[in-house]
């Protein structure tokens, strides 16, 4: 079920597009860095990621609801939107990669501060959003440049 949003949604579409305007607007920048935005329409922004690691690149949706009252949440899709589910060996695994919600949702989520569902996580009540948001490296796009750089950390697998 989907919850009622927190914050107006014009007010949330402003803050969020604040947030990820370097993205929008450098988008060549990112491209060479290994971050290529593919589409944004508030809530979501979609972006392929480089997984060197593998030597394949990765879609991420951001989900910017309610952005920055609570974090923005992310998950891994396929060409079509859709969420990239273990067992087909295209979704990361360990390091903070989890490959299915505590509900048992058949989704995958960052367990890394300044992720939505990590914050939401039972685990990690003693970090609160509220501590973070005002904190650089805890930005949507820093956020995208750490999740890079920890896509591509030795032993992240396949799932």
């Amino acid at each position: 079920m989907k919850s009622a949003a927190i914050v107006h949604p014009e007010v949330g579409k402003k803050i969020f597009a604040r947030a990820i305007r370097p993205l929008l607007t450098q988008a060549d920048v990112y491209s060479r860095a290994g971050v290529q935005l593919l589409a944004f329409e508030y809530p979501y922004l979609d972006l392929e990621i480089d997984w060197r690691l593998y030597g394949t690149k990765i879609r991420l949706r951001i989900d910017g609801t309610d952005y920055s009252y609570r974090p923005v949440g992310g998950w891994w899709i396929d060409s079509g939107g859709n969420p990239l589910h273990q067992g087909a060996g295209l979704v990361p695994s360990g390091f903070g990669f989890h490959v299915q919600m505590q509900s048992g949702e058949q989704r995958c989520w960052f367990c890394f501060a300044g992720w939505r569902e990590y914050h939401d996580h039972i685990s990690h009540q003693d970090l609160a959003w509220a501590r973070l948001r005002g904190d650089g490296r805890y930005s949507v796009l820093q956020l995208v440049t750490q999740l890079q750089r920890d896509l591509n950390t030795q032993g992240v697998m396949r799932a």
